[in-house]
């Protein structure tokens, strides 16, 4: 599919400059295997059951040593997060420093999805999560209760709008919950000073 797109976005240059996306191993791929020969003692260096190390190689593949090396520095980040056990301390910190998340909404619902696969679409775990992001981004406890509050309307808004009987009522719904970061046009004069 991305061997398409390429040759789709470049034309009639296509055949005479074919896509090598095909080829190219995706990041985590890399050295996969030996990784998975080394998970066993990964999982009792650190605690982690099977169905952890499984969860995280299918994530992370062979940079499940960036998550490692974060770990190592920082050893609490082992721990799984206390309201979403399925996801590390270390998940949240790699979103910040490794995925450049800027909100809290991004983790909730982009890179765990903890939006749908926990009953309170990760209220509980927001602080916890939240906490982190805060250590490696600088938030103040301002930012924090912001980013916090902002992803609870969102949730709100977006079980109001379930309820709703036509598209129309849920995008009103929906509409309720201001994102934290509005869009702004690229090249708008606004869009340097958005969070």
């Amino acid at each position: 599919m991305a061997k398409d797109a390429v040759d789709f976005a470049i034309g009639p240059r296509a055949k005479a400059l074919p896509s090598i996306t095909d080829r190219i191993p995706l990041w985590g791929a890399e050295g996969l295997k030996a990784v998975r020969r080394q998970a066993r003692s990964l999982a009792e260096r650190y605690g982690w059951d099977k169905p952890l190390v499984e969860h995280l190689l299918h994530r992370y593949g062979a940079g499940i040593y960036d998550l490692v090396e974060a770990i190592d520095a920082q050893p609490d980040l082992a721990r799984p997060l206390e309201h979403a056990p399925a996801y590390l301390r270390a998940e949240i910190h790699f979103a910040a420093t490794h995925e450049q998340v800027l909100h809290l909404e991004d983790v909730m619902m982009h890179r765990t999805r903890l939006v749908y696969e926990v009953a309170d679409a990760g209220l509980a775990a927001a602080p916890e999560i939240a906490a982190i992001l805060a250590d490696v981004n600088g938030w103040d406890a301002e930012r924090v209760t912001a980013e916090i509050s902002s992803y609870r309307d969102r949730v709100n808004a977006d079980a109001a709008a379930s309820l709703e009987d036509s598209d129309a009522a849920a995008i009103g719904a929906r509409a309720a919950a201001t994102d934290i970061a509005p869009m702004v046009p690229l090249g708008h004069p606004q869009e340097s000073a958005v969070p």
